[in-house]
């Protein structure tokens, strides 16, 4: 008969059964267990085993073959996934490992692609996107895990302990319901954002007004700042441009550091954002001041990414603004001028790199704005 987990591990008669229970019943082998009580990280084993369960027992062939998948595509998939290549004979893969491919393989035999695309292709685009977009979740979230793990072994709490308590708080089937429900949520939106309203005449493209917002001086003032001080700044830059796009309704397209890029239907809406944004970060104690720049037009919609002349501009245009300016490219300012909510101030054409001569102008901030509301 054989025995009880804890009754196979010899590194240590003390260590927690229930602790060797749970990592035995996830897939460690005694030896891992052994060796990580001895090395003190069965917090990160018990992390490990609770992401990816399983024993590694399949090499790369066999992997492909218990998925019913050629070799070649278990590989384009491992790439695609972001991963490097693994030895062909290394039994690195798991059970879970051939869910995943067979569930990957049958998409691609019946998802539907454009009728000039391979199956193969389309599929190793859709989970390179997949992966590039998980990465930074899985960043996000791992900075949170190991800095509760620093904070509890600074407090004096043994790795045995740490990985006892996550036994019991790490509810990985919950966070996977919230992600589901996220993507849900993100997916119907932009679903509408395509399809509602499409011009017939232009596939894939709408009209729109692109924002760019970055914090003045982001390098330099990076140099300066240890790692936590540096997170914490991004965080409050990323907190206060969500907030202020969503106020007006418009949509955070992605965050690149110290600049967000946002995008609304709205020309007024998306000239707001920009104006507050800018106006709060001179207001904020912990953030170095910031610039815009906004451009509207058609634009071309991919992968919850926008792409063409019209984003372009506007990423140019927030080069040459000043700290806590908003410089906005003539449509922009013609969509608005006879908005009295606005006070634009014209500012000499400028050469665009890879664009050209542009007439631009500059918005005014919202105080000023209401002050000479008011003085009318």
């Amino acid at each position: 008969m054989e025995r009880r987990a804890e009754e196979r591990v010899g590194a240590s008669p003390v260590m927690d059964k229930r602790l060797v229970r749970t990592l035995g019943k996830l897939g460690a082998s005694d030896d891992e267990i052994a060796r990580a009580e001895h090395e003190g990280w069965l917090t990160l084993l018990l992390l490990d085993k609770t992401l990816r369960p399983g024993r590694p027992k399949y090499d790369r062939a066999s992997v492909a073959a218990q998925a019913g998948v050629a070799p070649e595509v278990s590989r384009r998939l491992w790439r695609a996934l972001g991963f490097p290549d693994v030895p062909d004979d290394a039994p690195v893969f798991t059970d879970s490992d051939v869910e995943a491919l067979t569930v990957l393989e049958r998409r691609r035999v019946t998802t539907i692609v454009a009728v000039d695309d391979d199956p193969m292709d389309a599929l190793v685009e859709q989970v390179r996107v997949f992966s590039a977009a998980l990465a930074k979740v899985a960043a996000a979230l791992t900075d949170q895990l190991a800095e509760m793990i620093r904070s509890a072994r600074d407090s004096g709490l043994s790795d045995e302990r740490i990985a006892l308590t996550f036994i019991d708080e790490f509810n990985w089937p919950s966070l996977l319901k919230l992600f589901d429900y996220t993507l849900r949520l993100q997916a119907r939106d932009s679903l509408w954002r395509k399809l509602a309203n499409e011009d017939p005449d232009a596939p894939g493209a709408r009209v729109l007004t692109i924002g760019f917002v970055d914090l003045v001086g982001y390098t330099a003032i990076s140099q300066q700042l240890d790692p936590h001080e540096l997170s914490a700044l991004v965080r409050r830059f990323e907190h206060l441009a969500f907030d202020t796009v969503a106020e007006e309704g418009g949509r955070v397209v992605k965050t690149i550091g110290d600049e967000v890029m946002f995008v609304s239907g709205d020309a007024a809406a998306a000239a707001r954002i920009a104006r507050r944004l800018t106006d709060r970060s001179l207001d904020d104690v912990l953030l170095p001041p910031a610039r815009a720049g906004l451009a509207r037009g058609s634009v071309v919609t991919r992968e919850g990414d926008y792409f063409g002349p019209v984003v372009n501009l506007a990423s140019r245009l927030v080069e040459i603004a000043k700290p806590g300016s908003v410089i906005a490219a003539d449509e922009v300012h013609a969509s608005l001028s006879d908005d009295p909510a606005f006070a634009w101030k014209r500012l000499r054409p400028r050469r665009i790199r890879d664009i050209g001569r542009v007439e631009i102008w500059a918005l005014a901030a919202i105080d000023q704005i209401e002050e000479d509301l008011g003085g009318g």
